[in-house]
């Protein structure tokens, strides 16, 4: 567990079941929330293959609600050197994918922005019956990142993921199940047990055969997964620099709807 509790990491069984932990922020993402998580994903490829499947889930109302409003501020001042990462949080969804243990997101109330791209991230998704999904970025005057650009088109086709990209209209859980963007919808109560009776499935396989699997999937587009992630990269650090983002990031601290004067 991080010092402040932003996530919970519990392991048993070999499963770990990591729990996003500020509810009272809609666990809105941090970027020590990225540090952590990012750095137990990449330790779970060292050890003996001790978890055979991840949990992902949110504590409270929502999956993730998204980046941290607080963090999208702060990232609008000051210079930075050209070579660090204009959006760390982002390189989760790497992080995820390169992950040898299959990463399942249970999926409970909101997964919006950021937090839509780390469930997309994620190799299989069940939603609870009040799951709501939106590219939330596209109100702040920013982009869909979180390599949300790459993942969405992969799993519900470019036309549809378009339309909820320049939208960024709010979709509830059986419309994501109907088009693809969930494996299935389950009643709240119940979502966490699916989703750890699906782990428990996952975790009876051959832990090295699972990983080859798991990495041979996504050999198919690594090339394209990169250069949409780097290419993100640089479009959101311009992007933070414009009157859109001032605006699309002042107007939702405001509460109200942002008037984007497209540049």
């Amino acid at each position: 567990m991080s010092d402040d509790g932003q996530l919970i990491i519990e392991e048993r069984d070999r499963i770990a079941f990591v729990t996003f932990n500020r509810p009272e922020k809609l666990n809105a993402w941090t970027f020590e929330m990225s540090n952590e998580l990012r750095e137990y994903l990449w330790g779970l490829n060292e050890g003996e293959y001790r978890i055979r499947c991840v949990v992902m889930t949110g504590s409270g109302r929502a999956f993730c609600s998204g980046a941290d409003v607080g963090n999208l501020a702060a990232r609008q001042g000051g210079e930075r050197p050209p070579w660090r990462p204009p959006h760390p949080e982002a390189h989760i969804t790497e992080a995820l994918r390169r992950c040898n243990a299959p990463v399942i997101a249970a999926i409970n109330g909101y997964a919006l922005g950021m937090g839509l791209g780390i469930a997309m991230g994620c190799d299989i998704r069940i939603a609870a019956d009040d799951a709501r999904f939106q590219v939330a970025q596209m109100k702040r005057g920013l982009t869909a990142d979180t390599a949300l650009a790459h993942s969405l088109p992969a799993a519900i086709g470019a036309e549809r993921a378009m339309e909820l990209m320049f939208t960024a209209r709010m979709i509830e859980a059986d419309e994501a199940e109907r088009i693809g963007l969930v494996l299935k919808v389950v009643p709240a109560d119940s979502l966490l047990d699916e989703a750890e009776a699906l782990a428990r499935e996952i975790a009876k396989s051959g832990p090295l055969g699972v990983a080859a699997a798991k990495r041979t999937v996504y050999l198919r587009d690594d090339d394209a997964f990169q250069r949409a992630h780097d290419f993100l990269g640089l479009t959101m650090d311009r992007l933070f620099m414009t009157e859109d983002a001032r605006e699309g990031i002042s107007s939702f601290a405001e509460r109200r709807e942002p008037e984007f004067p497209g540049r």
